[in-house]
């Protein structure tokens, strides 16, 4: 199944994103499905080379299950590594999506997490409703998470429209509410995106994100992005600019490039090079759209081979002064250090 696929590299992109801080990072995962009863089951892992050793911080595990015929469990296990070498259900979560009918769906995600005591208590619960029609669909999600008592209360609430128009275009507009600490709701942020197809090859969305100002209570548009993505064969280029208003209007102020080629055994090669403004500049004005320099740059190599393993690795470098792009490092002593902090989680150590 599809749904298979996308949990599988959402999977690993995670446990990517959560060590990419830590320079060359190898993520492993192997599959197995039963497409005919709707079920499979993936386990992937993060090794993280220091130079003179492999060390696997994380291990995630996650089971798809067909409940019935409109009803779907999606259960994960993340285990965390100890200063032991041992490893520990640091964090399981349960997604249940079901079709209420064929014009809606629901679902519900529910987060546990182990404490440094050892103790498993609730840290999160999740409630998506989804409501399809003609002309479009409206979302709403409620997010709960664990207050300073213990319990699960009312974090915040996103509700978004999207109304479709010809051609593949459509129009969304997301608004997102957070709670005090009774409950009560306040608007944080709204954010309106059109998507439109620029011909057969090229999808634009251009959004604009509006913020409350505290002074007044009123919407102020706070940023404006534009994503163009491009494909071209088994090529696929993602390119986005975020503005945010300046002294003399909206100026550039991040721009990311992402080239993706895909090769016929499957395997993906991957390149984004983010630019961002300098720690200093003397320019002002429309001139700083045109000070922006390269700041990172995230290697991806993703294989899939034939006994059905997936390893995607992942190297990140930082632009210099020189203007090189140089690795991030990653020594034993540093790695030692993440690893305390990863198993202080369960030992409660500093």
């Amino acid at each position: 199944m599809k749904m298979h696929t996308i949990t599988f590299a959402v999977g690993l992109a995670t446990l990517a994103a959560t060590a990419s801080s830590f320079g060359q990072v190898v993520l492993r995962g192997a599959q197995t499905s039963d497409q005919a009863a709707g079920n499979s089951a993936s386990s992937s892992a993060v090794t993280i080379d220091t130079g003179d050793r492999d060390v696997v911080p994380l291990i995630k595990e996650t089971k798809e299950t067909k409940v019935d015929a409109n009803t779907q469990r999606i259960d994960s296990v993340t285990r965390a590594r100890a200063n032991d070498g041992s490893y520990f259900d640091w964090q399981r979560s349960t997604t249940t999506t079901k079709d209420v009918s064929p014009s809606q769906s629901v679902a519900s995600t529910d987060v546990v997490e182990q404490d440094h005591q050892g103790q498993v208590h609730a840290s999160e619960h999740v409630d998506v409703t989804v409501n399809k029609t003609a002309s479009g669909e409206t979302g709403h999600t409620a997010v709960y998470k664990r207050d300073s008592s213990g319990h699960l209360g009312l974090d915040h609430v996103v509700d978004a429209t999207t109304v479709k128009g010809s051609g593949g275009a459509a129009d969304t507009t997301t608004v997102e509410k957070t709670a005090d600490v009774n409950g009560n709701l306040s608007l944080l942020k709204q954010v309106n995106s059109v998507t439109a197809n620029h011909g057969p090859n090229e999808q634009v969305v251009t959004s604009e994100t509006k913020t409350v100002n505290h002074l007044n209570g009123q919407l102020v548009a706070t940023a404006q992005e534009t994503t163009s993505i491009t494909t071209q064969g088994s090529s696929r280029q993602t390119e986005s600019v975020i503005r945010s208003p300046g002294s003399s209007g909206w100026e550039v102020t991040s721009r990311s490039t992402t080239t993706e080629t895909k090769a016929p055994d499957g395997s993906v090669n991957r390149e984004t090079v983010v630019d961002g403004l300098p720690a200093y500049t003397t320019k002002t004005g429309n001139d700083v759209a045109q000070s922006l320099v390269p700041q990172t740059r995230i290697v991806d190599h993703e294989v899939h081979n034939a006994d059905g393993t997936t390893v995607l690795q992942r190297d990140v470098f930082h632009h210099d002064v020189n203007g090189s792009w140089v690795p991030e490092s990653f020594s034993t002593r540093e790695g030692d250090k993440a690893l305390s902090q990863t198993s202080g989680m369960r030992h409660g150590e500093d």
